[in-house]
């Protein structure tokens, strides 16, 4: 591989480079004896900033939109007389005339009714969080979606997650019936990205998807989802960029205190979960402001699961269960603990400061039972739905584990004002850590079962989701304990650590291009972040130890699914094995070894970034343009080990590479009049490698013949992105929305099995061994695939009944659907498949209908998320019956909800909520739906609690 420049090198020639393109755009023409026009638009308490609302000059058509504080600044201006409107859904248009003086001025607004603020229908319940969202959206300048809290910080949903199920094309992935991860337009949550506050969002995983569960809703203030990416964004994002905005004591002026308490009931684990919430902030001679947020949950959760690892013809014609079948009972401690502290100072007239700070620490305290039936390929099919297995060999096997994950982030910054100039700084840090140090897993396994029991055990699939079995003595044999003998005792201490520091400076000029206003803007970017993964792991055995001595019940109490569930091995029980009593266990130094250091891996990863854009105001069009320049440098370190050899062995792998990515965008944004605009969008992206994918590790079988390894030659996904939109505001909280969108994705990344002899010649393996090299049969990659296109359409409505029927008022309707199809074409041996995009959604829908009139407030809604590629499963060959045939989907799911809150009185809200109340599992299966892959049930839960605000 040749040599690659210094970093420090790299980093003077980019940044001179990208310094040089951002100063011929700053520099600009300006105007003579230009002045500024300032102000805040707020409800008429003055406590209440209204973000999203639009200031426009009547005699020139020049505008400006308010920033999260209400803020607006239009500069440029010659002095004379102007008519002055502000625009804000929900309210009427309202205009005042002001002369501007060779100073300046400064112009505030106050709208909406005039009562109080807890009475203010902009400023308090679902409607005007609502509101506040469609008046964002309505005045950005690209293709945004946005979720916002109230006047009291308060959101329609608990999580992250349910706030963005909500959302136009978003979706979510779920864990124990928990939403994890974020799908914008059905893409791979590892495709797009998170922030918090701008501050990319670590994860504790190896891989780029953000875990979104852990943040509660309650910390934050807004959520916004950028769909159409800017030049001054992060280019590293195909679906989207969703940015989590806390909370802020210039929200709201004044004293603010909230408390919350609440308790969830779910019908599995018949237990009541408490949560509790306390924020204050205060805003201190007005220019101080200080805001805090504590939130402490401690969640119950009970699943029951079954699962097959393969289905097969076994040279029939009839599919059937042929490599396991396995049941899995969850017990779930959940605890989190969320705290932001954040602090905003006006030093000046023209400078404001800040530090934001969150902190997140979720802890699993999981018990697991599983009971797992091997090797099912003895068997046969009798009938399409039916099978006949001369079972072997079964495990039982207990998993008690506290995996603890943290994601912190800290920022500093501010922004300075002078003339038309706009300077804005920052300097962050980022860290997430996943420990999963407290833990053990014992199987015991019972053997040659026919020696002892000879028959067969039936499955029966005719429901697929839930399989029976039935047999005689066979299957009443491994529900008893005494038949099994100890197989292994495993204990885990890893530790994946995710560490990012950047820095930031963005430098923006308003001036006039002839007639034409314009804001220049470049700015650049340094990111450095660390990703570790340090495995440890101990297997130990004594096949004289009988799990009798280790069982306490017998069977699972409760248990949903058909087959009954062992309880045993006990976890309390085989925890006493940690401390090796008597020196009981013998250690597998062969397994413990190769455990523990065949994965490991350190990644560091830096991004030189630079911009230049211009936003052109032509009146009813506006425009962005510009272009971004990304150079990325990655060093990698990881191990090429042999199952059985000793750690002397290991061979230390060290690779590097880098790259330099141009990204031009393009939004436009034509206002055809004052309820009907248009957007156009065009930006390319990329994303990088996934760690565990470009990790350079190889774990070889102990007779060479299988090899998984690391790809640290993968290219970055790259991806021209194309959006059409339409949207009518028709009146107050209304809109009708359509888009399209198109997005042609070069390199894809897809997992591969290749055969010895036709491993790509771009796979290096040239650090293989020559025994090792000659031993090889089969090899497990990820590589780059030719390309693939994603295209779609999304449609949303958001619809005030009381303008078609007066008798409505106070009545919402929403919905959105976006319809998507998708197309990769891989290599698989020496063909090539055609295959949907990985975990792209072909459908994803949402409708909701609110009520929100005097103290109540109430909602239903139904969520649907459809079927989509989970992972690509290799069998046979063309011609073969399961040639792919046996690909891995995650099936379909709708989702009913619904909530009711009532307001006792200015401070105290009373609200209960439903959700899952169609009671609705989580299916995946290979190929077909007749076919199961894994089916998990979670119950229905039921939420109540108050709120107090102060």
């Amino acid at each position: 591989m040749p040599a690659r420049p210094t970093r420090s090198f790299c980093l003077t020639r980019f940044c001179l480079a990208t310094a040089s393109v951002a100063a011929l755009g700053l520099a600009a023409p300006g105007i003579a004896h230009a002045q500024i026009l300032s102000g805040q638009v707020t409800d008429v308490t003055g406590q209440a900033p209204f973000e999203g609302a639009v200031v426009t000059l009547d005699e020139t058509g020049r505008s400006a939109t308010t920033d999260r504080f209400g803020r607006y600044r239009l500069s440029n201006l010659q002095p004379g007389t102007y008519d002055v409107t502000v625009t804000y859904l929900g309210t009427l248009p309202q205009t005042q005339t002001i002369t501007i003086p060779a100073s300046g001025a400064s112009l505030d607004f106050l709208i909406g009714d005039n009562v109080r603020y807890e009475d203010n229908v902009i400023v308090v319940g679902t409607r005007a969080a609502q509101a506040n969202a469609l008046n964002q959206q309505r005045a950005s300048n690209s293709i945004i979606n946005v979720i916002d809290s109230d006047g009291l910080g308060y959101f329609p949903d608990t999580t992250v997650a349910d706030s963005l199920s909500r959302v136009v094309g978003l979706s979510i992935e779920t864990d124990q019936g928990e939403g994890r991860y974020v799908s914008i337009r059905g893409i791979n949550t590892d495709l797009i990205s998170a922030s918090i506050n701008g501050v990319r969002t670590p994860s504790p995983e190896d891989r780029r998807g953000v875990l979104l569960d852990g943040v509660p809703s309650d910390l934050l203030d807004g959520i916004e989802v950028q769909k159409s990416l800017t030049p001054d964004v992060d280019g590293d994002s195909l679906g989207g960029v969703i940015n989590l905005k806390t909370i802020s004591a210039f929200d709201r002026r004044g004293q603010f205190l909230r408390a919350k308490l609440e308790g969830r009931y779910n019908d599995i684990t018949d237990v009541v979960s408490p949560k509790a919430t306390l924020t204050y902030s205060n805003v201190f001679n007005d220019r101080l402001g200080i805001a805090i947020s504590g939130n402490y949950q401690d969640l119950d959760i009970e699943s029951h699961n079954n699962e097959s690892g393969g289905w097969g013809t076994e040279g029939g014609t009839d599919f059937f269960l042929n490599d396991d079948y396995e049941q899995r009972w969850y017990d779930i401690d959940r605890e989190r603990i969320g705290l932001v502290a954040n602090i905003d100072f006006e030093a000046s007239d023209s400078t404001r400061l800040y530090l934001r700070t969150l902190y997140n620490r979720y802890s699993d305290d999981e018990v697991r039972n599983k009971f797992e039936l091997k090797d099912l390929d003895d068997g046969a099919a009798t009938s399409a739905t039916t099978s006949s297995v001369p079972l072997n060999e079964v495990d039982v096997e207990v998993r008690q584990r506290e995996e603890i994950r943290r994601i912190e982030t800290y920022a500093l910054g501010g922004e300075t004002l002078t003339g038309p100039w706009a300077i804005d700084y920052e300097v962050a840090y980022a860290f997430a850590e996943e420990d999963d140090s407290d833990n053990h897993d014992a199987t015991f396994r019972f053997e040659n079962i026919q020696d002892r029991f000879p028959g067969t055990v039936a499955f029966d699939t005719s429901n697929p989701e839930t399989p029976v079995l039935s047999g005689g003595a066979t299957l009443a044999a491994i529900y008893d304990p005494a038949n099994y003998l100890l197989d292994t005792f495993e204990r885990e201490f890893t530790v994946n650590k995710d560490t990012e520091y950047s820095g930031k400076i963005n430098v923006a000029r308003d001036s006039l291009w002839g007639d034409t206003p314009v804001e220049w803007k470049g700015g650049l970017k340094f990111r450095d972040r660390e990703k570790v993964r340090d495995a440890n792991l101990t297997f130990q055995e004594n096949d004289a130890l009988n799990l009798s001595a280790f069982t306490n019940e017998r069977l699972i109490d409760g248990w949903r699914l058909p087959n009954a569930m062992p309880a045993f091995p006990d976890p309390d029980l085989t925890a006493a094995l940690r401390a090796n009593p008597n020196g009981l266990l013998e250690l597998n130094t062969g397994d413990t070894n190769f455990e523990s250091l065949a994965e490991d891996f350190t990644i560091d990863e830096s991004v030189f970034a630079g911009y230049a854009m211009g936003t052109f105001d032509l009146g009813s069009a506006t425009i962005i343009a510009g272009a971004r320049v990304e150079h990325t440098e990655v060093d990698m370190v990881g191990n090429n080990f042999v199952e059985g050899s000793d750690p002397s062995t290991v061979t230390v792998l060290t690779f590097d590479q880098s790259y330099t990515d141009v990204l031009p965008s393009v939004n436009l944004r034509y206002d055809f009049s004052d309820r009907l605009l248009g957007r156009a969008a065009y930006y390319k992206a990329v994303v990088r490698p996934s760690f565990g994918q470009m990790a350079p590790f190889a774990r070889f079988s102990d007779d060479f013949e299988d090899a998984q390894i690391g790809n640290p030659d993968l290219d970055p996904y790259s991806a021209d992105n194309f959006d059409l939109a339409l949207e009518f505001y028709p009146n107050d909280v209304s809109v009708y929305s359509v888009g399209a969108f198109y997005k042609r994705i070069e390199d894809p990344i897809f997992d591969a099995v290749f055969d010895a002899d036709d491993v790509p010649a771009n796979i290096d393996i040239s650090y293989f061994t020559a025994e090792q090299l000659a031993e090889l049969e089969e090899l497990t990659v990820a590589i780059n695939t030719g390309s693939a296109d994603i295209y779609g359409v999304e449609f949303n409505v958001v619809q005030d009944l009381a303008s078609f029927i007066e008798a409505l008022d106070g009545f919402l309707l929403t919905a959105n659907l976006t319809l998507t199809d998708s197309e990769s074409e891989i290599p698989d041996g020496d063909d090539i498949r055609t295959v949907p995009f990985l975990k792209q959604s072909d459908t994803v829908f949402n409708a909701a209908l609110a009520y929100d009139k005097g103290p109540w407030d109430l909602r239903a809604s139904l969520n649907y998320r459809g079927d989509f590629l989970d992972e690509l499963i290799s069998e046979g060959g063309p011609g073969d019956a399961e040639f792919g045939a046996l690909d891995r989907y995650t099936d379909g799911r709708w989702l009913l909800e619904a909530s009711a809150k009532y307001r006792v009185n200015d401070s105290l809200q009373l609200y209960v909520e439903g959700k899952n109340l169609t009671d609705a599992p989580e299916y995946y299966y290979f190929g077909s739906e007749r076919r199961l892959s894994q089916y998990d049930e979670f119950g229905r839960t039921y939420v109540f609690g108050l709120r107090y605000t102060y």
